[in-house]
């Protein structure tokens, strides 16, 4: 097929023989005006397409009318991955993966409430990178670091055997409620051999103990997640009786740990519910186990600690974000005797307005008590701790309000007219430490009867 610039050509060759010379001017006047318009077509054509294609990638990059979040180059990268950082200048890599929490609505079996009092919380803000931290005690290595594909910062339990003790969680009483985030860093589908990460409940009053193995003590209790292809991406259950022969045991598979390694580099939430001698353990948004008898009745639990056992190098667990809190909460008591509910069951990332998934269970409990008592009204107020702007928390606090809110309307069909929103920021605290415990403490949602 002949080009635009050949057909030209051969037209002009033509006209030459055929054309007068007196008309020579007219027909070159007319082969310039034909030029220019063919150039013009082409030039408009190139340009449509370019358009085109830009349409396209902004399309393709696009999802629900929001660009899309480009993945950052790390020009520090030893092979595809997250690198996490600390400041030995070693560097342990995770699998690149989208770090999704499930969906609002993916927690609807989720019943978990959170604590009535936050006795201790552990965001390792207070230590220094590269550090031990300061408030536990360990019998093998371990150090703060942080991870460039979570927010935080985490301690990173390492290779070998040994415990990880939070010296200031110091009170057990019948009723309490653990939640952790744990990352793990290791290829399941690689090594053969378990890796292992125990949390222990024990009974035993030796004050060395905790820094031994990891069975829980004569009553105590051991929750375990596993991983590697002998553990099956499991997560267990352990009860020792006093001679340390296994008298209970219970299994489950979990997906986030098994061989294809979807869940390498990706949060895990952990929550643990202790009820007198009932226990509760979830992960995410399943529960993975519910015990009538986990604990032996009238033993009362001495020790936690986290253990950790592997033999092969270079196999991480990170372990954030611990809140632990005591006393079960009477929700409907408080906010329809007393007019007034705190909770601390309700969360939300640093720094923004969305509800985490897991304040699912507490948020049903309350709409619950408002859709038994159709009469009742409230005030819903956000709170915040004094990290940050003070001008920024108060904006914030009105919005974790509205969030609140929405979810009651939408989600529980609570009528809105009954609902009312305010924020305080960080003008009404609690307490006025500077501590984790206390900014945990002042960031909270109260519910008032109006």
């Amino acid at each position: 097929m002949k080009t635009l610039k050949q057909i030209i050509g051969i037209a002009v060759l033509l006209l030459l023989f055929l054309v007068p010379q007196h008309a020579e001017a007219q027909f070159w006047k007319k082969v310039a005006k034909t030029a220019e318009k063919a150039a013009e077509k082409t030039v408009l054509k190139k340009t449509e397409e370019k358009v085109s294609k830009k349409t396209s990638k902004t399309i393709d990059e696009t999802v629900d009318g929001k660009p899309k979040k480009k993945k950052r180059k790390n020009k520090n990268k030893k092979k595809k991955g997250a690198v996490i950082s600390s400041d030995n200048e070693e560097e342990s890599v995770i699998n690149e993966t989208e770090n999704r929490e499930p969906s609002f609505a993916a927690y609807s079996k989720f019943d978990f409430v959170a604590g009535e009092k936050i006795i201790a919380f552990e965001d390792f803000s207070q230590d220094e990178i590269g550090d031990l931290p300061a408030r536990w005690n360990s019998s093998n290595s371990a150090e703060v670091v942080t991870l460039n594909n979570q927010e935080g910062r985490f301690i990173q339990i390492g290779t070998g055997t040994g415990s990880y003790v939070p010296e200031f969680i110091e009170e057990f009483p019948e009723n309490f409620t653990l939640e952790y985030d744990v990352v793990f860093d290791f290829d399941v589908s690689k090594y053969a051999y378990k890796r292992d990460l125990h949390v222990v409940f024990s009974d035993v009053e030796n004050s060395g103990y905790e820094l031994q193995k990891g069975t829980p003590g004569k009553n105590g209790f051991s929750f375990i997640i596993k991983g590697g292809i002998s553990g099956g991406g499991q997560v267990d259950v352990y009860k020792y009786c006093s001679d340390r022969n296994l008298n209970l045991r219970s299994e489950k598979k979990f997906g986030k740990l098994n061989k294809d390694n979807k869940g390498r580099g990706k949060k895990m939430h952990v929550s643990i519910w202790k009820q007198k001698q009932r226990m509760r353990v979830y992960i995410d948004e399943q529960k993975v186990f519910d015990i009538p008898r986990a604990f032996e009745k009238n033993v009362l639990i001495k020790n936690l600690k986290f253990f950790s056992e592997t033999t092969t190098e270079n196999t991480f667990y990170y372990l954030g974000n611990v809140r632990y809190a005591v006393g079960k909460p009477d929700m409907r008591n408080k906010l329809i005797t007393e007019g007034k509910l705190v909770t601390y069951g309700i969360t939300f990332d640093t720094g923004k307005a969305t509800v985490k998934p897991e304040s699912y269970g507490t948020i049903k409990k309350i709409a619950n008590v408002l859709s038994e008592n159709t009469e009742v009204k409230v005030l819903i107020t956000g709170h915040t701790d004094t990290d940050g702007d003070d001008t920024f928390n108060q904006k914030l606090s009105e919005k974790r309000a509205t969030s609140v809110k929405e979810i009651l309307v939408n989600e529980f069909e609570i009528d809105a007219s009954r609902l009312k929103t305010d924020g305080k920021g960080e003008s009404v605290p609690i307490v006025t430490e500077n501590t984790p415990e206390a900014k945990a403490k002042n960031r909270r949602v109260e519910f008032k009867k109006i």
